[in-house]
């Protein structure tokens, strides 16, 4: 088996990459021990434990290996998997595709969530991810967890007492565990191969612009002195444009699907808008006043979102995104109103310095497709909506640097864009 897994790496090593629609170039190994190139399906990473889905070709027909089947096979050159009976994680179905990390006189392999430990002089040895051990009150105690490894783990490496195997050392950790193993293998002389190779996390990059409606109204439920007619009530409907950049951060060894992601978008508004209110002319007589109002300035918002994509990954993969988002306003000059009275025919004109008290928080849902150009690049379209809420307070101060009007300003985004992404 050594021998096999060693020929399997050197091979993995070497092995050139790229990847076009569904499938990942990659390879098989025939349980006699042949390599065959090909295609193989980049699925979700749970289901690698359980079926190899292959090609030989760009036009050939899908074969579907189960463990037992072949002897093994790599995606990418990240991910290598054997074929193994284990019976001490499932006696009933012993055979299974296993993920190798670390080849040598010990040798550790990952089960989903089990980590297997192999020795040339001991059977397999199982760590759980996630053990499941309750006190005597049925809460789950991760101190006795640690406990429990650090037994088993003493007793693999009993013979090499140099190697630290403090509680806080011992944590089910992917990272901590391949350490261990390295450590114990150098202590015993022997050789030993990392096969695992894929990141903890990888950045990706990304570009876009968005167009569409802005809808806001104004809440003068706060107020108590000043003009509440300088803005109207709204909804007030503009068009608005948006272009921004975003650094995702791609989580492989938690999902092949998952990315986190901030970003910076910048835009300009210039709202110009009219409307009309009644007007008090003295005498009782009531005449109407048409405002005509113009606002410009800029924008800034700032999301934190999760993207996940539904699928595995193929040349249009569907996406959903949820996440929090800050806006921040600069506006470039005071409000202008001209104010037109009815039977008096004359403007009145009225600058007001607009600024807002704090930044506003809110939220962020979007769904997409994104499209592979080629192994590192796709492009992306989504719809997304930009809710914030009427937690913001803005003052209006007139010119003699009293308080003329407060209110709350309620906005919603709705935008459709596209960008490109770099993976």
């Amino acid at each position: 088996m050594k021998k096999l897994q060693l020929f399997l790496i050197l091979s993995v090593l070497s092995f050139p990459l790229f990847s076009q629609k569904n499938f990942t170039e990659g390879f098989i190994v025939t349980l006699a021990g042949d390599t065959i190139t090909g295609k193989i399906n980049e699925k979700d990473f749970y289901l690698n434990f359980s079926q190899c889905q292959f090609k030989a070709d760009q036009g050939d027909q899908v074969v579907k290996y189960a463990p037992g089947e072949i002897a093994g096979f790599s995606i990418e050159g990240l991910n290598f998997f054997i074929s193994e009976s284990i019976t001490e994680v499932d006696p009933d179905r012993p055979m299974k595709f296993i993920e190798v990390l670390v080849i040598g006189q010990t040798s550790l392999y990952r089960y989903k969530d089990l980590f297997i430990f192999k020795k040339d002089t001991l059977s397999y040895l199982v760590l759980e991810a996630l053990p499941v051990i309750k006190d005597q009150n049925g809460f789950d105690t991760n101190t006795k967890a640690n406990l429990v490894h650090l037994g088993i783990l003493n007793y693999l490496f009993q013979d090499c007492p140099e190697i630290d195997l403090s509680p806080s050392r011992t944590n089910i950790n992917r990272g901590k565990l391949i350490s261990l193993t390295k450590q114990y293998n150098a202590c015993r002389g022997s050789d030993y191969e990392v096969v695992f190779k894929k990141k903890f996390a990888k950045l990706a990059p990304s570009v876009y612009t968005d167009f569409g409606q802005m809808q806001m109204r104004f809440d003068y439920s706060s107020n108590e002195n000043g003009d509440e007619s300088l803005l109207g009530s709204g909804p007030l409907k503009k068009t608005i444009h948006q272009t921004g950049f975003a650094i995702g951060i791609l989580l492989p060894r938690i999902s092949e699907r998952l990315m986190i992601e901030l970003g910076v978008n910048f835009s300009h508004f210039d709202y110009s808008f009219s409307y009309d209110v009644p007007y008090n002319l003295g005498g009782g007589n009531i005449g109407e006043a048409s405002n005509e109002v113009t606002i410009d300035g800029k924008m800034t918002k700032i999301p934190l979102v999760a993207h996940y994509e539904l699928f595995s990954k193929s040349r249009i993969t569907p996406y959903v995104r949820a996440g929090v988002i800050v806006r921040s306003i600069q506006y470039a000059e005071s409000i202008g109103r001209s104010r037109y009275f009815q039977y008096e025919s004359y403007y009145k004109e009225d600058y007001y310095d607009f600024e807002p008290a704090i930044i506003l928080p809110g939220f962020l849902g979007a769904i997409g497709l994104e499209g592979r150009l080629g192994k590192h690049i796709g492009i992306f379209g989504q719809v997304q909506a930009n809710i914030f809420g009427d937690r913001a307070q803005y003052n209006n101060i007139d010119k003699s640097g009293e308080l003329n009007l407060s209110f709350k300003m309620i906005r919603q985004d709705y935008l459709v864009g596209f960008g490109i992404r770099v993976r």
